[in-house]
């Protein structure tokens, strides 16, 4: 066997902790989005679609049902066109790993399951052994669900979402108490906000994560409504000056930061103020960054600059499928990183190191951080 494919093997093997999902438990109830009308309507293929149709606006698309939609993007994209993007491909993925190869039958499909079934066999088949959601009390429908006393399965981690409460028309004393309650409530992971560049977060959420210990995650280099007509498909993306973000870690230094960055031009200097930073953890490829070809450079470069210490991706999956294309994509593209640094070495790791490091990069990391 050779080296390429025992990182191969071990990298497949390895359960992954996913740090970032937008994905809910089935006791959430229309929340937890599966099957084939909720992969194609995924907001890239919204994009991708109208694109590809310029002859159909923005309106005329979302004036349709969910299952007409699907339809115009079967049609557009997998009929009329070879699928030969990321976001196209990864259906395909998940067609295959249940084998499936028409829309018709996929309808078929996903109709006979059962919510807690499907998720059984997702897990399973994606690897995965624990995931985090994104949770927002902001949001009617998931307060409504939390407050009803909802429990979430317990591979289905909670991550406090801060864009609306730190936006909310209180003082700091009020927002800290905010904080407090949805912390004992739901328990999370870490708590995260979603910003266009870096900055400070109130104080109240510092003290939050200090006295709870908790990380605070910052998703970095996001421009909302670029293009407002096309809905959730219209943000857009941004360079940033992480200057700040030293700042913070520097004045921080017992309370520890998730970064990912948006732009790809960031990649690098994210890498620089970790190697400086020690309470700074690089994690995932976000969004535009989720193509196999950036995986696989951005994992090289942490790799190079880092060594084992980071988070090489996250899905960011919005449907539970989902789960299936984008960690077999990234496995790929991180068992290719792997490989490269492994025969820059002068001596070939032993099969123990191998299996070591791939547990460490899909799992291990991400939980330690979680715990």
């Amino acid at each position: 066997m050779t080296l390429a494919e025992k990182v191969r093997r071990a990298v497949d093997a390895a359960p992954a902790v996913d740090l970032h999902t937008h994905l809910f438990a089935p006791q959430f109830g229309a929340l937890n989005l599966w099957g084939v009308d909720e992969l194609l309507t995924y907001h890239y293929l919204v994009a991708e679609t109208l694109r590809a149709e310029p002859s159909v606006t923005p309106e005329a698309f979302y004036a349709r049902d969910k299952r007409a939609q699907a339809d115009l993007v079967w049609e557009a994209l997998f009929v009329k066109r070879s699928p030969l993007s990321e976001a196209t491909a990864g259906v395909l993925t998940v067609l295959d790993a249940f084998g499936l190869e028409s829309l018709r039958e996929a309808r078929a499909y996903f109709a006979s399951r059962r919510a807690e079934d499907h998720l059984e066999d997702v897990l399973r088949l994606a690897g995965v052994s624990a995931l985090t959601m994104t949770n927002d009390p902001g949001d009617p429908l998931e307060r409504e669900r939390w407050e009803a006393g909802a429990e979430p399965d317990p591979r289905f981690h909670a991550a406090l979402r801060l864009d609306r409460l730190v936006g909310m028309d209180a003082g700091v004393g009020d927002l800290r108490a905010e904080l407090d309650r949805w912390i004992v409530r739901i328990k999370p992971k870490y708590l995260a906000i979603s910003l266009s560049e870096v900055a400070p977060p109130p104080q109240a959420v510092l003290d939050a994560c200090r006295d709870h210990g908790l990380p605070f995650a910052m998703m970095v280099g996001v421009r909302r409504a670029v293009n407002p007509r096309l809905a959730a498909a219209g943000d857009g993306m941004s360079v940033v000056d992480l200057a700040p973000l030293e700042r913070l870690a520097a004045a921080n230094p017992d309370v520890r930061f998730l970064v990912t960055t948006l732009a790809r031009e960031n990649a690098h200097g994210l890498c620089v103020v970790a190697r400086k930073f020690a309470n700074v953890l690089p994690f995932g490829c976000w969004w535009f960054m989720n193509n196999p070809s950036l995986v696989e450079e951005t994992t090289l470069l942490r790799l190079e600059m880092l060594g084992p210490t980071f988070v090489p991706q996250h899905s960011d999956a919005r449907v539970l499928d989902q789960l299936l294309y984008k960690w077999r994509h990234a496995r790929r593209a991180i068992a290719r990183a792997l490989t490269r640094r492994y025969e820059a070495m002068p001596v070939t790791p032993t099969d123990a190191q191998i299996e070591r490091d791939a547990k460490d990069l899909t799992g291990g990391i991400a939980a330690s951080w979680l715990s």
